[in-house]
């Protein structure tokens, strides 16, 4: 048995994410209705939340190969893609695990997303241009 009391600030974050993160695992997702995945979706973002994962667009849904998926737009798109994820596949990014996480083939695929500029697998590579010099010298 665990004496909450005696546990740190510290300490008590991390049941609390632990805690969090079992309850989302345990949850039934299947055959779920549109309001019952809204609800667990809203449990989800807490979750989130308390572990520091944030996200611009994490709102929209729409049905997608025979299940409803939600618009995920992480705010760290380095370490976690973007994309249309099942409920299921945000419980796991709660978990640090699934689709969600950005996997790297070599350290050659995360320096370049870290270089300047910006370079996704479907959106255009652009390139920082240096700036002009000063005319007036």
């Amino acid at each position: 048995m665990i004496e909450i009391e005696t546990l740190s600030y510290e300490e008590l974050v991390d049941l609390r994410d632990a805690c969090n993160r079992k309850l989302l695992e345990m949850l039934p997702t299947r055959r779920r209705t549109l309001s019952e995945l809204l609800h667990i979706l809203e449990d989800v973002k807490v979750t989130l939340r308390d572990q520091g994962k944030q996200w611009r667009s994490l709102e929209r849904w729409q049905w997608v190969d025979g299940e409803i998926r939600f618009w995920l737009n992480p705010v760290d798109q380095v370490n976690y893609q973007l994309g249309w994820y099942s409920i299921d596949e945000l419980i796991a990014w709660t978990q640090n695990r699934g689709s969600v996480i950005r996997q790297f083939e070599d350290e050659d695929d995360e320096a370049e997303l870290n270089e300047p500029g910006w370079n996704t697998e479907s959106g255009p590579r652009i390139t920082w241009l240096p700036e002009k010099p000063d005319a007036s010298k």
